[in-house]
């Protein structure tokens, strides 16, 4: 009998406590808010009153690396070996440059001729009137009481040729590796040397 007494109270609180859900949810369906959106907003107010007033100092700020590297400048800055000026030139121009490091290397080889380069058509200020395109060009004083000569639209193998016939060499070998006499560079030799070679 007592059984059965428990069995109904049992059911009475499960009604009871259905119908509270029911009103509740039925309650909370109206508010703009539900109480899980009411209980987050809590718990975040809580969190932030947790935080700390002054935050740590954080490390130095990286970046993200995730980013293509920036190209390189699309020009080349040639400083003038006469008067020290700078002039901007845009990069397909940088060959003429490499050519230009060659040239002196092969200039300082010559010793028995005096002999120079002059670059100052690269230059924006020494070369400002010029209106071709610019080249290096190549200043000789050759023999007694003789006057600096001018030549331009030299090669690496003007220079060759002059630096073997300053060494007193008969022959030249060529890039193609055919042997020429310097005889053969006579005019050549005239038009870098501004005169006859002897």
């Amino acid at each position: 009998m007592w059984y059965s007494a428990v069995f109904i109270a049992v059911i009475f609180l499960a009604c009871f406590l259905g119908f509270t859900g029911y009103s509740i949810a039925k309650e909370n369906a109206n508010n703009k808010e539900s109480a899980f959106e009411q209980l987050s907003k809590t718990d975040y107010q809580v969190k932030l009153k947790q935080l700390p007033v002054e935050s740590p100092e954080l490390g130095p700020d990286i970046g993200a690396m995730c980013y293509d590297m920036a190209p390189p400048p699309d020009r080349i800055d040639v400083i003038c070996p006469d008067c020290g000026s700078s002039t901007l030139y845009p990069t397909p121009y940088e060959y003429m440059f490499e050519k230009n490091e060659e040239y002196r290397n092969l200039v300082k080889k010559i010793t028995k001729i005096d002999v120079k380069l002059d670059e100052t058509q690269f230059c924006s200020t020494c070369g400002q009137n010029l209106k071709t395109k610019p080249q290096i060009c190549l200043i000789v004083k050759y023999g007694k009481n003789a006057k600096e000569h001018k030549s331009c639209n030299v090669s690496t193998e003007n220079l060759n040729i002059l630096y073997e016939y300053s060494e007193g060499m008969t022959e030249h070998k060529t890039d193609g590796g055919e042997v020429v006499p310097m005889s053969h560079y006579k005019k050549l030799l005239k038009e870098m040397l501004g005169k006859n070679p002897e």
